[in-house]
Protein backbone atom coordinates (compact mmCIF):
# COMPACT_ATOMS: atom_id res chain seq x y z
CA UNK A 1 0.00 0.00 0.00
CA UNK A 2 1.43 3.70 -0.99
CA UNK A 3 1.90 5.24 2.21
CA UNK A 4 1.72 8.43 1.20
CA UNK A 5 -2.01 7.88 0.54
CA UNK A 6 -3.33 8.06 4.24
CA UNK A 7 -1.31 11.17 4.75
CA UNK A 8 -2.55 12.78 1.61
CA UNK A 9 -6.21 11.22 2.50
CA UNK A 10 -5.80 13.36 6.21
CA UNK A 11 -4.63 16.52 4.63
CA UNK A 12 -7.73 16.48 2.48
CA UNK A 13 -10.35 15.89 5.43
CA UNK A 14 -8.42 18.71 7.47
CA UNK A 15 -9.23 20.99 4.61
CA UNK A 16 -12.42 20.11 4.01
CA UNK A 17 -13.31 20.45 7.89
CA UNK A 18 -11.31 23.89 7.59
CA UNK A 19 -13.32 24.78 4.66
CA UNK A 20 -17.15 23.26 6.46
CA UNK A 21 -16.29 25.53 9.87
CA UNK A 22 -15.99 28.59 7.70
CA UNK A 23 -19.02 28.10 5.95
CA UNK A 24 -20.87 27.23 8.72
CA UNK A 25 -19.86 30.26 10.64
CA UNK A 26 -23.31 32.60 11.31
CA UNK A 27 -23.29 35.65 8.70
CA UNK A 28 -22.54 38.58 9.82
CA UNK A 29 -20.48 37.30 12.84
CA UNK A 30 -17.45 38.57 12.23
CA UNK A 31 -18.85 42.40 11.79
CA UNK A 32 -21.21 42.06 14.85
CA UNK A 33 -19.31 44.53 16.88
CA UNK A 34 -19.57 47.24 14.10
CA UNK A 35 -23.53 47.08 15.24
CA UNK A 36 -24.65 50.37 17.36
CA UNK A 37 -26.31 49.85 20.94
CA UNK A 38 -27.92 53.10 21.94
CA UNK A 39 -25.61 54.95 19.12
CA UNK A 40 -21.77 53.53 19.95
CA UNK A 41 -20.77 50.89 18.53
CA UNK A 42 -20.53 47.08 20.32
CA UNK A 43 -16.54 47.65 19.75
CA UNK A 44 -16.51 51.03 21.27
CA UNK A 45 -18.16 49.90 24.34
CA UNK A 46 -16.18 47.07 24.93
CA UNK A 47 -18.70 43.97 24.51
CA UNK A 48 -17.89 40.92 23.25
CA UNK A 49 -19.25 39.26 20.68
CA UNK A 50 -21.62 37.20 22.68
CA UNK A 51 -23.41 40.31 24.08
CA UNK A 52 -24.29 41.01 20.71
CA UNK A 53 -27.67 39.48 18.66
CA UNK A 54 -26.34 37.18 16.00
CA UNK A 55 -28.77 37.58 13.17
CA UNK A 56 -29.05 37.21 9.02
CA UNK A 57 -31.03 40.63 8.24
CA UNK A 58 -28.05 42.95 7.03
CA UNK A 59 -30.32 46.15 8.13
CA UNK A 60 -32.08 46.52 11.76
CA UNK A 61 -33.54 48.85 14.72
CA UNK A 62 -34.97 48.47 17.64
CA UNK A 63 -36.89 51.75 18.74
CA UNK A 64 -38.82 52.52 21.63
CA UNK A 65 -42.04 54.62 21.78
CA UNK A 66 -40.21 57.91 22.90
CA UNK A 67 -37.92 57.63 19.97
CA UNK A 68 -34.97 56.46 21.03
CA UNK A 69 -32.95 53.74 19.33
CA UNK A 70 -31.27 50.70 21.15
CA UNK A 71 -30.09 48.56 18.74
CA UNK A 72 -28.97 49.39 14.93
CA UNK A 73 -27.35 47.84 11.77
CA UNK A 74 -27.12 49.77 9.10
CA UNK A 75 -30.16 51.37 10.17
CA UNK A 76 -30.10 54.98 7.78
CA UNK A 77 -28.84 53.03 4.92
CA UNK A 78 -30.98 53.28 1.71
CA UNK A 79 -32.45 50.05 1.05
CA UNK A 80 -35.86 48.49 -0.58
CA UNK A 81 -38.42 47.65 2.27
CA UNK A 82 -40.88 45.54 -0.34
CA UNK A 83 -44.04 45.49 1.20
CA UNK A 84 -43.79 47.29 4.66
CA UNK A 85 -44.43 50.32 2.18
CA UNK A 86 -47.81 49.30 3.08
CA UNK A 87 -48.00 51.02 6.78
CA UNK A 88 -47.14 54.03 4.88
CA UNK A 89 -50.33 53.45 2.68
CA UNK A 90 -52.88 52.62 5.76
CA UNK A 91 -50.96 55.57 7.60
CA UNK A 92 -52.00 57.86 4.85
CA UNK A 93 -55.49 56.02 4.03
CA UNK A 94 -56.26 55.96 7.51
CA UNK A 95 -55.31 60.08 7.64
CA UNK A 96 -57.98 60.77 5.06
CA UNK A 97 -60.46 58.87 5.13
CA UNK A 98 -62.66 56.65 7.33
CA UNK A 99 -62.66 52.69 7.63
CA UNK A 100 -66.40 52.95 6.81
CA UNK A 101 -66.13 54.12 3.56
CA UNK A 102 -66.12 52.43 0.15
CA UNK A 103 -64.38 51.60 -2.24
CA UNK A 104 -64.55 50.49 -6.30
CA UNK A 105 -61.66 48.07 -7.70
CA UNK A 106 -60.65 49.33 -10.81
CA UNK A 107 -58.50 47.34 -13.67
CA UNK A 108 -55.33 48.37 -12.52
CA UNK A 109 -56.04 47.37 -8.92
CA UNK A 110 -57.48 43.92 -10.20
CA UNK A 111 -54.46 43.24 -12.32
CA UNK A 112 -51.41 44.54 -10.41
CA UNK A 113 -50.42 40.50 -9.64
CA UNK A 114 -47.67 39.19 -7.43
CA UNK A 115 -49.16 39.07 -3.49
CA UNK A 116 -53.23 39.58 -3.95
CA UNK A 117 -55.88 38.50 -2.05
CA UNK A 118 -58.05 37.97 -5.10
CA UNK A 119 -59.83 41.35 -6.06
CA UNK A 120 -61.83 41.61 -9.08
CA UNK A 121 -62.57 45.05 -11.63
CA UNK A 122 -66.04 46.23 -10.06
CA UNK A 123 -65.87 44.95 -6.67
CA UNK A 124 -66.82 46.90 -4.00
CA UNK A 125 -65.64 47.10 -0.05
CA UNK A 126 -65.10 48.93 2.88
CA UNK A 127 -61.69 50.52 3.71
CA UNK A 128 -61.99 48.44 7.10
CA UNK A 129 -61.90 45.49 4.81
CA UNK A 130 -59.59 46.51 2.23
CA UNK A 131 -57.00 47.22 5.75
CA UNK A 132 -57.41 44.24 6.64
CA UNK A 133 -56.12 42.43 3.44
CA UNK A 134 -53.45 45.21 3.20
CA UNK A 135 -51.59 44.28 6.13
CA UNK A 136 -53.26 40.58 7.05
CA UNK A 137 -52.00 39.18 3.72
CA UNK A 138 -50.55 41.81 1.83
CA UNK A 139 -52.30 42.06 -0.77
CA UNK A 140 -50.76 44.56 -3.76
CA UNK A 141 -54.58 44.69 -5.17
CA UNK A 142 -56.09 46.25 -2.30
CA UNK A 143 -52.87 48.62 -2.09
CA UNK A 144 -53.64 50.00 -5.63
CA UNK A 145 -57.20 49.99 -4.67
CA UNK A 146 -56.61 52.32 -1.66
CA UNK A 147 -54.58 54.07 -3.39
CA UNK A 148 -56.79 55.09 -6.26
CA UNK A 149 -59.85 55.98 -3.53
CA UNK A 150 -57.68 57.60 -0.97
CA UNK A 151 -56.06 60.11 -3.65
CA UNK A 152 -59.62 60.96 -4.74
CA UNK A 153 -60.72 62.04 -1.72
CA UNK A 154 -57.38 64.06 -1.06
CA UNK A 155 -57.77 65.84 -4.37
CA UNK A 156 -60.99 65.42 -5.62
CA UNK A 157 -60.37 67.72 -9.02
CA UNK A 158 -57.18 65.53 -9.33
CA UNK A 159 -57.01 63.51 -13.05
CA UNK A 160 -54.37 61.50 -11.12
CA UNK A 161 -55.99 60.03 -8.12
CA UNK A 162 -52.96 57.40 -7.69
CA UNK A 163 -50.67 60.25 -8.60
CA UNK A 164 -51.69 62.15 -5.89
CA UNK A 165 -52.33 59.75 -2.88
CA UNK A 166 -48.09 58.87 -3.85
CA UNK A 167 -47.58 62.50 -3.65
CA UNK A 168 -49.43 62.08 0.15
CA UNK A 169 -46.99 59.29 1.20
CA UNK A 170 -44.00 61.40 0.43
CA UNK A 171 -45.43 64.44 1.85
CA UNK A 172 -46.12 62.41 5.11
CA UNK A 173 -42.98 61.09 5.25
CA UNK A 174 -41.24 64.26 5.25
CA UNK A 175 -43.93 65.65 8.21
CA UNK A 176 -42.25 62.55 10.21
CA UNK A 177 -39.09 63.43 9.67
CA UNK A 178 -37.62 60.47 7.01
CA UNK A 179 -33.97 61.31 6.23
CA UNK A 180 -34.00 58.79 3.03
CA UNK A 181 -37.22 58.10 1.55
CA UNK A 182 -39.06 57.51 -1.64
CA UNK A 183 -41.96 56.04 -2.25
CA UNK A 184 -42.83 55.17 -6.07
CA UNK A 185 -46.13 53.18 -5.22
CA UNK A 186 -48.39 52.06 -2.34
CA UNK A 187 -47.18 48.25 -2.59
CA UNK A 188 -43.78 48.20 -2.65
CA UNK A 189 -43.19 46.25 -5.60
CA UNK A 190 -39.51 47.35 -7.14
CA UNK A 191 -38.94 45.25 -10.28
CA UNK A 192 -40.65 44.93 -13.74
CA UNK A 193 -42.89 47.57 -14.45
CA UNK A 194 -41.99 48.72 -10.78
CA UNK A 195 -38.32 49.28 -11.40
CA UNK A 196 -36.94 52.48 -9.83
CA UNK A 197 -35.45 54.79 -7.33
CA UNK A 198 -38.04 53.87 -4.51
CA UNK A 199 -36.21 53.13 -1.62
CA UNK A 200 -36.14 54.43 2.44
CA UNK A 201 -33.70 53.34 5.49
CA UNK A 202 -34.83 50.74 8.70
CA UNK A 203 -35.18 53.65 10.87
CA UNK A 204 -37.63 55.56 8.46
CA UNK A 205 -39.92 52.52 8.43
CA UNK A 206 -39.89 52.32 11.91
CA UNK A 207 -40.75 55.91 12.22
CA UNK A 208 -43.42 55.46 9.94
CA UNK A 209 -44.39 52.58 12.29
CA UNK A 210 -44.40 54.14 15.28
CA UNK A 211 -46.52 56.92 14.16
CA UNK A 212 -49.18 54.55 12.68
CA UNK A 213 -48.44 52.12 15.96
CA UNK A 214 -50.70 55.31 17.90
CA UNK A 215 -53.83 55.01 15.23
CA UNK A 216 -56.33 52.69 17.12
CA UNK A 217 -58.08 51.79 14.12
CA UNK A 218 -54.41 50.76 12.40
CA UNK A 219 -53.52 48.69 15.43
CA UNK A 220 -56.91 46.63 15.08
CA UNK A 221 -55.54 45.84 11.32
CA UNK A 222 -52.01 45.29 12.41
CA UNK A 223 -52.71 42.88 15.37
CA UNK A 224 -55.69 40.85 13.04
CA UNK A 225 -55.28 37.33 12.66
CA UNK A 226 -58.63 37.55 10.27
CA UNK A 227 -58.78 34.86 8.08
CA UNK A 228 -60.87 36.04 5.53
CA UNK A 229 -62.06 39.31 3.98
CA UNK A 230 -65.77 40.24 2.44
CA UNK A 231 -66.19 42.28 -0.72
CA UNK A 232 -69.30 42.55 -2.63
CA UNK A 233 -68.91 41.41 -6.72
CA UNK A 234 -70.10 44.01 -9.67
CA UNK A 235 -73.17 42.03 -9.90
CA UNK A 236 -73.94 42.88 -6.27
CA UNK A 237 -73.29 39.23 -4.66
CA UNK A 238 -71.60 38.97 -1.77
CA UNK A 239 -68.12 36.85 -2.00
CA UNK A 240 -65.99 35.83 1.36
CA UNK A 241 -61.72 35.94 0.14
CA UNK A 242 -60.00 33.67 2.27
CA UNK A 243 -56.68 35.43 3.81
CA UNK A 244 -52.81 34.04 4.79
CA UNK A 245 -51.94 35.12 7.91
CA UNK A 246 -47.87 36.57 6.75
CA UNK A 247 -47.29 37.25 10.20
CA UNK A 248 -46.10 33.89 11.47
CA UNK A 249 -45.02 35.22 15.21
CA UNK A 250 -48.61 37.36 15.76
CA UNK A 251 -49.30 36.39 19.53
CA UNK A 252 -46.12 34.91 20.58
CA UNK A 253 -43.23 35.83 22.85
CA UNK A 254 -45.03 39.65 22.97
CA UNK A 255 -45.54 40.09 19.51
CA UNK A 256 -48.35 42.33 18.97
CA UNK A 257 -48.41 42.60 15.46
CA UNK A 258 -46.92 43.43 12.39
CA UNK A 259 -45.99 44.00 8.19
CA UNK A 260 -43.85 42.00 6.57
CA UNK A 261 -42.54 42.41 3.18
CA UNK A 262 -40.20 40.36 0.36
CA UNK A 263 -38.93 41.03 -2.69
CA UNK A 264 -35.51 39.62 -4.62
CA UNK A 265 -33.58 43.11 -4.00
CA UNK A 266 -35.48 43.83 -0.28
CA UNK A 267 -34.64 40.24 0.78
CA UNK A 268 -37.43 39.24 3.77
CA UNK A 269 -38.51 42.38 5.31
CA UNK A 270 -40.46 42.84 8.62
CA UNK A 271 -41.62 45.79 11.38
CA UNK A 272 -43.38 45.12 14.45
CA UNK A 273 -44.36 45.52 17.78
CA UNK A 274 -43.31 43.59 20.94
CA UNK A 275 -44.66 44.07 24.55
CA UNK A 276 -43.06 42.50 27.69
CA UNK A 277 -43.33 43.33 31.13
CA UNK A 278 -41.84 45.83 32.37
CA UNK A 279 -40.35 47.40 29.53
CA UNK A 280 -43.46 47.73 27.78
CA UNK A 281 -43.57 48.32 24.24
CA UNK A 282 -40.93 48.32 21.27
CA UNK A 283 -40.37 48.43 17.59
CA UNK A 284 -38.20 46.17 16.06
CA UNK A 285 -37.63 46.18 12.12
CA UNK A 286 -35.04 44.23 9.78
CA UNK A 287 -34.49 43.92 6.22
CA UNK A 288 -32.14 41.50 4.33
CA UNK A 289 -32.98 38.61 6.11
CA UNK A 290 -32.72 34.84 4.36
CA UNK A 291 -35.84 33.48 3.92
CA UNK A 292 -38.78 33.51 6.07
CA UNK A 293 -37.97 31.15 9.26
CA UNK A 294 -34.87 33.48 9.30
CA UNK A 295 -36.57 36.57 9.10
CA UNK A 296 -39.37 35.21 12.09
CA UNK A 297 -35.85 34.36 13.93
CA UNK A 298 -34.11 37.53 13.51
CA UNK A 299 -36.86 39.32 14.80
CA UNK A 300 -36.79 37.12 17.72
CA UNK A 301 -33.94 36.88 18.59
CA UNK A 302 -33.69 40.71 18.81
CA UNK A 303 -36.59 40.77 20.90
CA UNK A 304 -35.11 38.91 23.36
CA UNK A 305 -31.57 40.45 23.19
CA UNK A 306 -33.81 43.79 23.82
CA UNK A 307 -35.11 42.49 27.02
CA UNK A 308 -33.02 40.30 27.71
CA UNK A 309 -31.01 43.32 28.31
CA UNK A 310 -32.80 44.84 31.29
CA UNK A 311 -32.57 43.96 34.61
CA UNK A 312 -33.05 45.51 38.46
CA UNK A 313 -29.90 46.60 39.79
CA UNK A 314 -29.44 46.06 43.59
CA UNK A 315 -28.05 48.83 45.49
CA UNK A 316 -27.51 47.82 48.76
CA UNK A 317 -24.65 45.53 47.53
CA UNK A 318 -21.44 45.65 49.87
CA UNK A 319 -18.48 44.12 50.39
CA UNK A 320 -18.43 43.97 54.46
CA UNK A 321 -21.61 43.03 56.80
CA UNK A 322 -22.71 44.07 60.36
CA UNK A 323 -25.52 42.16 61.45
CA UNK A 324 -26.22 40.36 58.58
CA UNK A 325 -26.69 43.38 56.62
CA UNK A 326 -24.93 45.16 53.73
CA UNK A 327 -22.18 47.55 55.76
CA UNK A 328 -22.20 50.87 53.29
CA UNK A 329 -19.67 52.66 54.79
CA UNK A 330 -17.87 53.76 58.57
CA UNK A 331 -18.15 57.58 58.38
CA UNK A 332 -15.89 59.56 60.81
CA UNK A 333 -17.16 60.76 64.31
CA UNK A 334 -15.66 64.49 64.19
CA UNK A 335 -15.81 64.23 68.29
CA UNK A 336 -14.06 61.39 68.79
CA UNK A 337 -10.45 60.99 67.58
CA UNK A 338 -11.15 57.18 67.07
CA UNK A 339 -14.44 56.07 66.75
CA UNK A 340 -16.00 55.12 63.53
CA UNK A 341 -19.92 54.80 62.87
CA UNK A 342 -21.54 52.08 60.99
CA UNK A 343 -24.00 53.25 57.56
CA UNK A 344 -26.37 50.99 56.36
CA UNK A 345 -28.95 50.98 53.54
CA UNK A 346 -32.33 52.47 55.01
CA UNK A 347 -34.19 50.22 52.32
CA UNK A 348 -31.98 47.17 52.13
CA UNK A 349 -34.24 46.14 49.14
CA UNK A 350 -33.69 49.34 46.48
CA UNK A 351 -32.89 48.78 43.06
CA UNK A 352 -33.20 50.73 39.49
CA UNK A 353 -34.21 48.43 36.02
CA UNK A 354 -31.33 49.08 33.88
CA UNK A 355 -30.04 48.49 30.07
CA UNK A 356 -27.64 46.47 31.21
CA UNK A 357 -25.54 47.54 27.94
CA UNK A 358 -26.66 51.40 28.28
CA UNK A 359 -22.70 52.25 29.79
CA UNK A 360 -20.90 52.38 32.99
CA UNK A 361 -22.92 52.37 36.16
CA UNK A 362 -20.93 54.08 39.03
CA UNK A 363 -22.14 55.36 42.71
CA UNK A 364 -21.58 58.22 44.61
CA UNK A 365 -21.18 58.19 48.90
CA UNK A 366 -22.18 60.73 50.27
CA UNK A 367 -21.62 60.65 54.20
CA UNK A 368 -23.44 63.73 56.24
CA UNK A 369 -20.74 65.00 59.28
CA UNK A 370 -21.61 62.43 62.60
CA UNK A 371 -21.29 65.05 65.51
CA UNK A 372 -22.77 64.87 69.10
CA UNK A 373 -25.69 62.71 69.98
CA UNK A 374 -27.21 60.39 66.97
CA UNK A 375 -29.61 57.66 67.77
CA UNK A 376 -29.23 54.16 65.72
CA UNK A 377 -31.43 54.59 62.79
CA UNK A 378 -30.40 58.33 62.10
CA UNK A 379 -30.34 59.22 58.41
CA UNK A 380 -26.43 60.26 57.58
CA UNK A 381 -26.19 60.08 53.94
CA UNK A 382 -26.70 58.62 50.90
CA UNK A 383 -25.70 56.86 47.86
CA UNK A 384 -26.40 58.01 44.44
CA UNK A 385 -26.07 55.82 41.26
CA UNK A 386 -25.76 56.83 37.65
CA UNK A 387 -24.89 55.66 34.02
CA UNK A 388 -23.75 57.59 31.69
CA UNK A 389 -24.13 60.67 33.84
CA UNK A 390 -27.78 60.27 34.69
CA UNK A 391 -29.13 59.47 37.73
CA UNK A 392 -31.34 56.17 37.88
CA UNK A 393 -31.68 55.93 41.70
CA UNK A 394 -30.31 56.80 45.20
CA UNK A 395 -30.36 54.96 48.49
CA UNK A 396 -30.40 56.97 52.11
CA UNK A 397 -27.73 55.40 54.54
CA UNK A 398 -28.58 55.48 58.29
CA UNK A 399 -26.65 55.13 61.24
CA UNK A 400 -26.48 51.41 62.18
CA UNK A 401 -25.96 52.15 66.37
CA UNK A 402 -25.95 54.99 68.76
CA UNK A 403 -23.59 57.62 68.81
CA UNK A 404 -23.00 59.84 72.31
CA UNK A 405 -20.44 62.69 72.09
CA UNK A 406 -17.58 62.30 75.02
CA UNK A 407 -17.53 63.35 78.22
CA UNK A 408 -15.14 65.67 79.80
CA UNK A 409 -12.65 63.56 80.54
CA UNK A 410 -13.46 61.82 77.45
CA UNK A 411 -13.01 65.04 75.50
CA UNK A 412 -9.35 65.67 77.59
CA UNK A 413 -8.42 62.34 76.15
CA UNK A 414 -9.31 62.76 72.48
CA UNK A 415 -7.41 66.41 72.45
CA UNK A 416 -3.97 64.62 73.97
CA UNK A 417 -4.59 61.81 71.05
CA UNK A 418 -5.12 64.29 68.59
CA UNK A 419 -2.31 66.49 69.39
CA UNK A 420 0.10 63.22 69.20
CA UNK A 421 -1.15 62.25 66.16
CA UNK A 422 -0.85 66.39 64.92
CA UNK A 423 2.68 65.63 65.71
CA UNK A 424 3.08 62.02 63.85
CA UNK A 425 1.03 63.75 61.03
CA UNK A 426 -2.02 61.85 61.33
CA UNK A 427 -5.37 62.88 60.53
CA UNK A 428 -7.30 64.48 63.65
CA UNK A 429 -10.17 61.88 63.00
CA UNK A 430 -10.55 57.79 62.18
CA UNK A 431 -10.81 58.24 58.23
CA UNK A 432 -14.33 57.07 56.74
CA UNK A 433 -14.14 53.89 54.50
CA UNK A 434 -16.66 52.86 52.03
CA UNK A 435 -17.91 49.88 51.22
CA UNK A 436 -21.01 49.76 48.94
CA UNK A 437 -19.95 48.39 45.85
CA UNK A 438 -21.48 48.01 42.26
CA UNK A 439 -22.39 44.38 40.71
CA UNK A 440 -21.40 43.87 37.18
CA UNK A 441 -24.75 44.54 35.19
CA UNK A 442 -24.08 42.02 32.69
CA UNK A 443 -23.40 39.55 35.56
CA UNK A 444 -27.43 40.21 36.58
CA UNK A 445 -29.23 40.50 32.87
CA UNK A 446 -30.96 37.65 31.51
CA UNK A 447 -28.98 37.88 28.00
CA UNK A 448 -27.58 34.07 27.69
CA UNK A 449 -28.65 32.83 31.11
Amino acid sequence: MNKALPAALGTALTAAFVLFAILAEPAYADVLLTDLVLGTSAQERGLTIEEMPDILATHAIIMRPDGSVYYERGADSPIKIASTTKVMTALVALDHCDPSETLTVDHAAATVGESCVGLKEGDTLTLEQALTGLMVMSGNDVATAIATHVGSKIDPASADPYGTFIKAMNDRAAQLGCTDTLFENPHGLDFGAWVGNLHSTAHDVTRTWAEAWRNDAFRSFACSGATEMHVTSADGSARSLPLTVRNKILGRDGNLGGKTGSTYEAGECFVCTFSREPEGEVYIALFGSKGDEGRFNDTLTLANWYYGHFANLPFATSSKQVGGVPLAAEAACVDWSDKLMDLTFADADADARVFTLGGTIEQKVEVDELRGKHAAGTAAGSVTYTQNGETIGSVELTTANELEPPNLLEWLAVQLDRLVRFFEGKPATAEERIYATMPDPLSIDGWNA
